[in-house]
C-alpha cells in the first residue's frame, strides 16, 4: 500500500520491539524468546521475568515498566489472573499492541473468566492499547521474523490467513507447505475483545504483500462489519471462508473454544450468496482452493476435459465433476478423430473423458501428443488429468522411475497449454505408491500445477474457483 495510506496495524506485523511477559528461563527451546531469535526477528526483544536477570543472553526485566527503551508490542505468556495488572503496566509504558496468548477468560463460561476479560478490555480501551486475543496464538509474519510456531517455514508467500483458531492456523500452514504455498501473514485472534476478523480483513484488502485471503470463523460479534470487510476485499482479491460451528454440536464447541455465537446455517448460506466469498468445509479444502487460485490460469467456464487411464475411473470422474457443478461435454468430432489417431487401442474412449493408453508409459505419450489436441478443443475450458498410479503404476522397483517420467512429461507439456490445468493423483494404500505420488506431487507443484488427492477434491476446488472468476471477472 502507498506510504501515505499505511494502516496503523502495519506496525503490529513489523514492530521495532517486543516484550515477552512471562518469558521462560527454563524452557528456552520452546519459549517465545528463542522462537523469535531463531526465526530471524531483528528488533529489540525484552524478556520480562522478575525471578531472573538474563534469558537466552538477553537482559531480563522485572516488569514492562522497567524496560529502558520503548516497547511497541507485548506478548502475555502468563496466567489469566495476572493479565489485567500487566495490561495496566503496558498502558503506563505506552505499549501500542498487546498479544494475550493466555487463555482462561470468557471462553471458560465462568463469571470469573468473563469478569477478567471485561476488566482487561476496559484497561486496554482506556489506555489506547490495541489487543490481539486473548486465548490466541498471535501473528506469523515471515517478512518481519514473527512466528508462534518454530517449525513454520521462513519463506514468504502471497496468502494471508485470518483465524479464530490457533490449531487450524498451524494446520493450514503445514498443509500449504506440503503444496509449496507460503504466507504473507497469519493471524490467530481468539476471543477478539478488541481486534476482530473485520479489522484484519480491512488491513489485508490494502496489503500489497497479500493476493489471496483465507478465513476460519467460529462466530462474529459485529456481523455487518464483517460482511462489509469481505465485500471490500472481494473487489480486489479472492477470499476463502471456512465457517465452523454450523451444526448444533459444532456451535456448542465454538462457544467453549472462543466464546463465539456461531450463527445459523441459513444465515451463513445467505452470507456466501450475498458476498460471493468462496465457501470451504474443511481446512484441506481451503488449501485446495488456495492452490487452484494461485496456480491455475483463470478458467473461462465450467466445461472440463477429463484425461486419464481407466474407463470406469473416467466415468466416475465425470459423475463427480457434474455433481460438483462442472460439465463434461463431448469433444467436437474433429477432436475425437485426432485422438483416435494416437489412441488406437480398442475400447479406449475419446469422447470426453478421454482414456490414455496402457500404463504410465502411455500417459507420457499422451501428455506429449494428446494434450495439445485436447487443449485446442472448443467445447472445454479446463483440463483435469487424473493419474491412477495405484492401479497402473505397477508395484515394481521401476515404479518411482515411471511415475517420475509421467510427472516430468506433464510438467513439460503444461508450459505450452493455453487452458488451465489441474492434476489428481490417486495413491491407494501401498507404501511404495504413496512415496511415488509424494515425489510426483512435489515436481508438479514446483512446476506451478495444482495437485489434488483425487477427482473429488479437484472438482470441488475448481468449481468454486470458477464461480469466483465468473462473479469477479475484473479481479
Amino acid at each position: 500500500m502507498p506510504a501515505d495510506t499505511v494502516s496503523p496495524l502495519d506496525r503490529m506485523f513489523h514492530p521495532e520491539s517486543i516484550a515477552i511477559v512471562g518469558a521462560s528461563s527454563t524452557n528456552l527451546e520452546g519459549g517465545w524468546v528463542r522462537r523469535l531469535i531463531d526465526f530471524g526477528y531483528t528488533g529489540q526483544i525484552y524478556p520480562i521475568n522478575p525471578r531472573v536477570t538474563e534469558i537466552d543472553g538477553l537482559k531480563a526485566y522485572p516488569s514492562v515498566r522497567d524496560v529502558p527503551g520503548s516497547v511497541e508490542y507485548t506478548i502475555f505468556n502468563i496466567p489469566a489472573r495476572l493479565a489485567p495488572q500487566i495490561m495496566a503496566d503496558c498502558v503506563a509504558k505506552g505499549v501500542k499492541y498487546v498479544h494475550v496468548f493466555a487463555a482462561g477468560f470468557s471462553e471458560t463460561g465462568t463469571d470469573e473468566g468473563k469478569q477478567m476479560e471485561a476488566r482487561l478490555k476496559q484497561i486496554a480501551e482506556e489506555g489506547g492499547v490495541r489487543v490481539l486475543g486473548p486465548n490466541c496464538m498471535g501473528i506469523y509474519c515471515p517478512a518481519s521474523g514473527m512466528t508462534f510456531n518454530p517449525d513454520f517455514p521462513k519463506e514468504k508467500g502471497k496468502v494471508a490467513f485470518v483465524s479464530q483458531s490457533g490449531a487450524e492456523s498451524m494446520r493450514l500452514v503445514f498443509l500449504a507447505q506440503g503444496l509449496d504455498i507460503y504466507f504473507s501473514k497469519v493471524i490467530s485472534y481468539g476471543n477478539a475483545i478488541d481486534l476482530d476478523a473485520h479489522d484484519f480483513l480491512d488491513y489485508l484488502a490494502e496489503d500489497d504483500d497479500t493476493e489471496v485471503i483465507a478465513c476460519y470463523i467460529e462466530g462474529l460479534r459485529q456481523g455487518p462489519r464483517f460482511v462489509s470487510a469481505i465485500k471490500e476485499c472481494l473487489k480486489k482479491k479472492p477470499v476463502v471462508v471456512l465457517k465452523a460451528g454450523l451444526t448444533e454440536s459444532g456451535a456448542g464447541a465454538a462457544a467453549s473454544h472462543t466464546a463465539s455465537l456461531a450463527g445459523s446455517k441459513a444465515v451463513w448460506d445467505a452470507f456466501f450468496k450475498q458476498t460471493g466469498a468462496i465457501p470451504a468445509s474443511t481446512m484441506d479444502e481451503v488449501a485446495d482452493i488456495v492452490q487452484a487460485i494461485q496456480r491455475m490460469v483463470k478458467p473461462k467456464g465450467r466445461r472440463v476435459a477429463v484425461v486419464g487411464r481407466g474407463g470406469g475411473i473416467g466415468v466416475i470422474a465425470a459423475d463427480i465433476c457434474e455433481r460438483a457443478g462442472l460439465n463434461v461435454p463431448a469433444f467436437i468430432p474433429e477432436t475425437q478423430n485426432k485422438l483416435l489417431q494416437i489412441i488406437p487401442e480398442a475400447g479406449a474412449g475419446v469422447r470426453n473423458p478421454v482414456e490414455t493408453t496402457y500404463g504410465m508409459g502411455g500417459a507420457v505419450d499422451f501428455y506429449r501428443r494428446g494434450l495439445p489436441i485436447v487443449d485446442d478443443d472448443l467445447t472445454t475450458d479446463v483440463i483435469l488429468v487424473h493419474m491412477a498410479i495405484d492401479v497402473y503404476g505397477g508395484h515394481t522397483p521401476d515404479l518411482p522411475k515411471t511415475v517420475t517420467a509421467a510427472a516430468d512429461a506433464l510438467c513439460e507439456r503444461a508450459k505450452t497449454l493455453k487452458k488451465p490445468l489441474a492434476a489428481a493423483l490417486f495413491t491407494g494404500g501401498h507404501a511404495d505408491t504413496i512415496m511415488a505420488v509424494v515425489a510426483a506431487r512435489e515436481k508438479l507443484t514446483q512446476a506451478g500445477i495444482p495437485v489434488f488427492t483425487g477427482v473429488e477434491s479437484a472438482s470441488r476446488a475448481i468449481s468454486k474457483y470458477v464461480s469466483y472468476c465468473l462473479a469477479h471477472p475484473d479481479n
